[in-house]
């Protein structure tokens, strides 16, 4: 019987060592897009459950489903669960987590929103222009809801003035139609939809920081952000 030369055993180690260093790194990898799909998965539910949610609370507005009161925020925090958007075994949103939501809606303000939203109409006879109605023919917030890390996320589409949204999520006519601080930037709008005068879109959004679920730094996977559009 023939017993291996020590130089032998110590190329076996070495290839042994290179082949288990990259057994390593693949499985790691493995491990991470798998979890990544999951958290992915779970992201596109939660904000396509707030989409829903939305649109209730939208087109049936005394339905009473207030999606800016806490206690009905928990009903998608609690799908959000392992996302870092709990800040407790109550469901209630976190500040500081790793997860945010954003529920908004969005018009192209019109002869409508104007008329609604100005009293004391230029000359007393329209039409209307950006001389009467400041924000006509722009994009306008109608509506805004924003849960978790507001501080690190936000909307794609900007950020009401704080003063404009009421406790309800819904911002009044006045504002829609007067305030240029309330316009979302045709860009942005342009970018994924357009539409025509008067017409609104509702969006739902939400962002996640899934980097926990790296074995290494080197498999860090990106925030995962997943939007819908009514």
């Amino acid at each position: 019987m023939t017993m291996p030369s020590k130089s032998e055993s110590g190329q076996a180690i070495i290839e042994f060592s290179i082949v288990a260093v990259s057994l390593v790194a693949l499985f790691a990898g493995a491990f991470t897009s798998g979890a990544l799909l999951y958290k992915a998965i779970q992201v596109s539910n939660v904000t396509r459950s707030a989409a829903v949610l939305l649109v209730s609370t939208i087109t049936n507005p005394t339905g009473g489903l207030n999606l800016a009161d806490q206690a009905n925020q928990r009903i998608l925090v609690r799908e959000a669960s392992g996302l870092g958007l709990s800040a407790d075994a109550q469901y209630d949103p976190s500040s500081t987590g790793t997860a945010a939501i954003f529920l908004s809606q969005v018009i192209l303000v019109g002869d409508n929103e104007c008329a609604a939203g100005i009293t004391n109409i230029p000359n007393g006879v329209p039409p209307w222009s950006a001389a009467s109605c400041p924000n006509y023919g722009k994009y306008a917030f109608a509506y805004y809801v924003a849960i978790g890390n507001t501080t690190r996320w936000s909307s794609a589409f900007g950020t009401p003035p704080a003063a404009d949204v009421q406790s309800n999520g819904s911002i009044s006519y006045a504002n829609i139609a007067s305030d240029t601080n309330d316009q979302v930037s045709t860009t942005a709008m342009t970018s994924v939809i357009t539409l025509s005068s008067g017409q609104y879109a509702l969006f739902s959004e939400t962002y996640a920081d899934v980097s926990a679920i790296s074995v290494f730094s080197i498999f860090r996977p990106p925030v995962v952000y997943y939007r819908t559009i009514t």
